[in-house]
């Protein structure tokens, strides 16, 4: 063959290979490149304020993928919830691709402690390992990576307060509020092998006035299978507080407004016996990612009919672990089937599926994260759960540069006494 013959087939052949197979690099998983974690604050972050200024401000749009080139990129990168976000939402869903930055740390500590994996027992609802690492480092089955979410860090003795929204397809908004306060076990600043515990946590809704006051007591071990949850409410109308052992799997809160189970916040939480697990492997996802655009921006701005105001989240290339979780045969929950997207360097689940029994998409729930680099680690913004029933969508845990900051790492620690029945009745006053 000669040099002439050559270029005329390699003419033809960019004449007829789509535009988007020949842009491939700038989406592949070259383009990803190293780790660069930030550790610390940099100069422009006030810890007086509740900011946390965008180390990546100058970064472009590469690519916006909208309801005209969507088809292009569905069997390759795109998720089954974000082709169906697409689907539902031609004229308003886009989603602007920035270059990756993965900038993802946990403390030094962390690390120190994480040397190999912890072990699995009792059919994978409990864990034995170094209290404070990364419980699974280099993991090999599907709930390494659930519990490699679970115990990620995130904080020790922790304060904060947030909003949560309920937004209708005609704009019209349910607001509320909530406050609380944890105390984490996982981590290697007050481990503590011997409690066996994950954490306890406390919560009480403040807003609106029908639900304020509804507070609740959560204790959560390290093996669901021989030490369940145990958990509390208080019930402001009685003055009285109750054991409360259906607060898990599926139970549904009433602020969630049959949107949300008890075990999807923060992605996914509690016991994992009604569900078969199957690791489907590392994939290229885009995903929500150092959403900090999304953070420093005004509220009013964002919550806008059917889905968050697209113009201010940014996705970028990510490799994910995807997880399926199937319900058992003998067991009951009202989510069938679930598809998890789990980051491989912070373990933050970035997304979720959820299916019916007929295994058509019901929801998709998106979790866009940034690295809180004055502790330092990542996590998510918010929760999205946007639901194609009804159309609606819940915003949960809301992060913004509009509320006071979680408090991670309170100077005072919790006195424990406080994570019982009697606390939980103060708590709530």
């Amino acid at each position: 063959m000669n040099m002439m013959t050559r270029k005329i087939i390699i003419l033809i052949i960019m004449f007829f290979t789509p535009f988007y197979v020949i842009a491939d690099p700038v989406l592949s998983i070259e383009s990803i490149g190293e780790r660069v974690p930030i550790t610390s604050p940099f100069l422009e972050f006030n810890p007086e304020i509740d900011s946390y200024p965008d180390p990546f401000q100058s970064d472009q749009i590469i690519l916006t993928i909208d309801a005209e080139n969507y088809i292009k990129f569905k069997e390759t990168l795109l998720t089954s919830g974000q082709i169906k976000m697409f689907e539902t939402y031609p004229k308003t869903f886009k989603m602007n691709i920035y270059p990756s930055r993965r900038s993802c740390a946990v403390p030094p500590e962390v690390l120190e402690l994480t040397k190999e994996n912890a072990l699995l027992i009792d059919d994978g609802e409990g864990v034995e390992g170094e209290v404070g690492s990364i419980p699974f480092p280099f993991p090999s089955e599907a709930l390494h990576h659930v519990w490699n979410h679970i115990l990620r860090y995130r904080g020790v003795e922790i304060y904060g307060a947030s909003p949560f929204y309920i937004v209708n397809p005609d704009g019209t908004q349910t607001y509320g509020a909530g406050e609380a306060i944890a105390k984490n076990f996982w981590n290697p600043f007050i481990r503590n092998e011997e409690a066996g515990l994950q954490g306890m946590l406390m919560t009480k809704v403040t807003h609106p006035p029908r639900l304020a006051d509804a507070t609740t007591l959560v204790i959560e071990s390290l093996n669901a299978f021989q030490t369940p949850r145990k958990s509390w409410v208080y019930n402001p109308g009685t003055r009285r507080v109750r054991r409360a052992p259906d607060i898990s799997y599926d139970y549904m809160p009433s602020a969630a407004q049959g949107l949300t189970t008890v075990d999807q916040v923060d992605g996914f939480n509690g016991a994992k016996d009604r569900y078969n697990w199957l690791d489907i492997g590392e994939q290229l996802r885009l995903m929500p990612y150092n959403a900090y655009k999304f953070h420093e921006t005004k509220l009013e701005e964002i919550l806008t009919p059917y889905h968050v105001n697209q113009d201010f989240l940014r996705y970028e290339l990510v490799k994910v672990n995807v997880i399926e979780a199937k319900l058992k045969e003998d067991k009951r929950h009202i989510i069938p089937k679930r598809r998890m997207y789990f980051d491989i360097d912070s373990h933050n689940m970035l997304s979720e599926e959820t299916f019916d029994d007929m295994g058509v998409i019901t929801a998709y729930r998106e979790f866009p994260i940034i690295n809180f680099y004055d502790q330092p680690m990542c996590l998510s913004i918010h929760s999205a759960t946007y639901d194609f029933a009804t159309r609606r969508y819940q915003l949960q845990s809301v992060r913004s540069k509009d509320i006071p900051k979680v408090q991670w790492r309170l100077k005072e620690p919790h006195d424990i006494k406080m994570f019982t029945p009697e606390g939980l009745k103060r708590f709530a006053r």
